[in-house]
């Protein structure tokens, strides 16, 4: 059986059970990862289902070899330009290699190939939070534009999707950020930006009790 003959989804799931078995693993990954790395250079289908492309994206990160994976993703990229699962897996491995700008950058490409979809600007929304609130840049504006950018996503999310309580919590925080950049030069402003941020808790509050009313009627 020639190495090709190899289904590619059975490789991928093999090569992540080899990343977690210490024994003989090094020898027999290398070689299966040989055979996708041939397929790889000849522009391969990824996996045709999300078991196995999410078993590669961890065999992987398990090996600490994200670099070769986002390679792998982008290079079938090239000729499948409209793959979101492809593009989500790349946003996700720049996530974990901690490439802050280059996964947000992926991230927004997801919004623009999924862009009827509330959820991909949410994350994409909570992504900017994240960064803001856990790791912020030292420059002040571009902090500031990374939460511009987190609140415009938010709120087209909120625009899709009117009852997107769990958008408007993220939203809310992030005008809480801005509030804390806006206290050190426009202290009332600043107050401003807390009262968008409860207002925007508060409709969330509605939302949910309202929720939970209609779920309590029916059962």
């Amino acid at each position: 059986m020639s190495p090709h003959g190899l289904k590619l989804s059975h490789a991928y799931l093999l090569l992540a059970c080899l990343a977690a078995a210490p024994a003989f693993a090094q020898a027999s990954a290398a070689v299966v990862a040989g055979n996708l790395s041939g397929h790889a250079q000849a522009g391969p289908a990824p996996p045709d289902d999300r078991i196995a492309r999410d078993a590669l994206i961890n065999m992987y990160l398990n090996a600490n070899r994200t670099s070769q994976a986002i390679d792998y993703f982008r290079t079938y990229l090239t000729d499948h330009p409209a793959d979101l699962e492809a593009v989500k897996s790349i946003a996700t491995l720049y996530a974990k290699q901690g490439d802050f700008n280059e996964s947000l950058n992926w991230y927004e490409k997801i919004t623009l190939l999924d862009s009827k979809n509330p959820e991909s600007f949410y994350i994409y929304g909570v992504v900017c939070y994240e960064k803001v609130a856990k790791n912020p840049p030292a420059d002040l504006a571009e902090k500031m534009a990374i939460i511009e950018k987190g609140k415009g996503a938010l709120q087209h999310a909120i625009d899709l999707k009117p009852d997107y309580f769990e958008s408007m919590a993220y939203l809310n925080l992030l005008w809480r950020q801005q509030a804390l950049l806006d206290a050190t030069t426009d202290p009332v402003k600043a107050q401003a930006d807390v009262a968008q941020a409860d207002a925007i808790r508060n409709k969330a509050v509605e939302i949910i009790r309202a929720k939970k009313a209609a779920a309590c009627k029916k059962s």
